[in-house]
């Protein structure tokens, strides 16, 4: 089960991902894949819940995801494969944690193309009120019909090989960027409401409201995975490293600016809104609701050439990180498929244009079908939550799987990020509290799903392998979701004829997931797994022997 690790070698047989993008291709990538509807909607929900507090929310979450940023830097060095975050548990953990863990990846990226889709569905309904999408924010069965068909359009755009796809997001990409930029700028500058930022209090709603919409905010930076997952298709894997560190640098200062933008962009009186009321801006019955705000601050201004900035960003932008994500998650698939879940045809490669081409059409089907017809309340901010709970679940194992990494001795010295023995074990605990905070019934919904698939796929795929070393993980997500049940005050319901929804008050449950992920499950994960990293000639060998390591 575990061997010896051979000299690794270049095999020239069958067809091949090719090695076509650069750092600046991936920096646009990164960038134009994080400013999707997140940025727009998400910040405008982040201002509801917290006030001037939603730009210390992007200031916190920019330090959460710098760390993680470093672990994914250290690990896509050690192993340059496609959708590699989702291989890394593989030859730490064994078979059984990596089913865990690609569950709650391939969840997280199954959502985000629905979720643009519906951005656009809900910008549609600012021109045709009631057609695509309802008074409740979900679309109507002309809109699902129409984002399905959305969603659809973003396999041609990944078809046509990573090349193609590269320069099309250069373009796109930097246009997307100018219109996003002037629309924000524009409302800062010329609308210029500057006493929003602290007549009504910079933290209205208190410190503890900052912690409820950090899942929103990590929803944002979450698009910096996207670049990992390509590092097989990279030039050079310092470049992976570096669009990283940008990416996350970038956007932190383009959704602070969305956050000065939306305080500034507005008066109270042109929305009808008691001053101060932050609260209400997204209320029901608001003129916010049901609409893109951005097009509603942009048109309040009065300033025409802000208005079409708006129009174009609230189009362009969700439609560009939805194509995106799709590639991106394709390569999630297609990792799934190299470790032997689903079905092999997930790795096959396309000889034409050198893209795993069932894993994208299957990837793009399914999405449509799970996300925009199962969940259970299809709307923006639901769809975020349920992203954000799923995918951190899963972000939780990289850094206990980088540890693992360096004690094989798999890790060469020059790979090795400094001050690992902090920034992981931080890493764990900071990112175990966004499905925390993203609550009920976001995070367990997400367990839900990803415990179907589990069962499904372990069974279909006779997974054996590594069962004693995926306790630590299955009892970290049991903690999380029952953590959710009697520390947040989401579930309203009684177990046993006991309301536990608040049981433990919401800050201290908070520090209790917080120190019990880094004090109890990052060690437990650590010690789990192999004391040699894990090799099996069906699932790891013939990726590992035909990697090429020397860029």
């Amino acid at each position: 089960m575990v061997e010896t690790v051979p000299k690794r070698h270049i095999l020239k047989k069958g067809p091949r991902l090719k090695k076509e993008l650069g750092f600046y291709e991936l920096l646009v990538i990164g960038v134009a894949g994080s400013l999707g509807n997140g940025a727009l909607f998400g910040t405008v929900e982040m201002v509801t819940g917290a006030g001037p507090g939603a730009i210390f929310g992007f200031i916190f979450g920019a330090f959460i995801y710098m760390l993680v940023a470093f672990t994914y830097v250290e690990l896509s060095k050690v192993y340059p494969e496609a959708g590699g975050p989702t291989r890394y548990s593989m030859y730490t953990h064994g078979r059984w944690t990596n089913l865990i863990n690609s569950m709650a990846d391939i969840l997280w990226y199954l959502f985000i193309p629905p979720i643009e889709v519906v951005a656009i569905l809900t910008g549609l309904d600012f021109f045709f009120p009631g057609i695509f999408v309802t008074l409740s924010d979900s679309p109507t069965l002309i809109g699902a019909l129409v984002g399905t068909a959305l969603l659809l359009t973003f396999i041609p755009i990944n078809y046509y090989g990573i090349k193609q796809f590269g320069k099309t997001t250069n373009i796109v990409g930097v246009v997307k960027l100018i219109f996003y930029i002037a629309m924000v700028l524009g409302l800062i500058a010329f609308v210029f409401n500057f006493k929003n930022l602290f007549a009504y209090g910079v933290l209205p709603y208190k410190a503890v409201s900052i912690l409820g919409i950090m899942p929103l905010a990590m929803y944002d930076f979450g698009a910096t995975r996207v670049i990992p997952d390509l590092a097989e298709e990279t030039n050079h894997q310092n470049d992976v490293a570096k669009a990283m560190i940008f990416t996350v640098v970038i956007e932190t200062l383009i959704y602070i600016g969305v956050a000065f933008a939306i305080l500034m962009g507005f008066h109270w009186s042109v929305l009808h809104i008691t001053p101060g009321n932050f609260a209400g801006l997204t209320a029901s019955g608001s003129i916010l609701s049901g609409s893109n705000p951005f097009f509603i601050f942009a048109q309040k201004s009065n300033f025409e050439w802000i208005f079409i900035a708006a129009i174009v960003t609230g189009f362009m932008a969700p439609y560009v990180t939805g194509y995106i994500y799709a590639g991106s998650g394709s390569r999630v698939l297609f990792a799934m498929g190299r470790s032997g879940f689903i079905t092999k045809s997930l790795k096959k490669i396309d000889v034409k244009h050198s893209i795993p081409l069932i894993a994208l059409l299957s990837f793009t089907i399914v999405g449509a079908i799970i996300v925009l017809i199962t969940a259970p309340n299809p709307s923006i901010f639901t769809f975020i939550d349920d992203a954000s709970a799923a995918g951190y679940l899963g972000l939780v194992v990289n850094p206990v799987s980088l540890m693992v990494t360096r004690r094989q001795g798999v890790t060469k010295p020059e790979h090795r990020f400094k001050g690992m023995w902090l920034i992981a074990p931080l890493s764990v605990g900071l990112s175990s509290m966004i499905p925390f905070w993203a609550g009920w019934p976001s995070e367990p919904y997400a367990v839900l799903l990803m415990t179907i698939g589990v069962i499904i796929i372990g069974i279909l795929s006779k997974v054996k392998i590594g069962v004693k070393n995926a306790i630590w993980y299955i009892t970290f997500i049991i903690f999380e979701t029952v953590m959710v049940l009697i520390g947040t005050d989401g579930f309203t319901g009684t177990l046993f004829g006991m309301k536990v929804g608040s049981l433990i008050p919401f800050t201290w449950a908070t520090f209790i997931v917080f120190l019990v992920s880094m004090g109890v499950f990052y060690p437990w994960g650590v010690m789990s797994g192999f004391k040699e990293q894990f090799r099996h000639a069906e699932f790891t060998n013939d990726v590992l022997d035909n990697m090429d390591y020397t860029q």
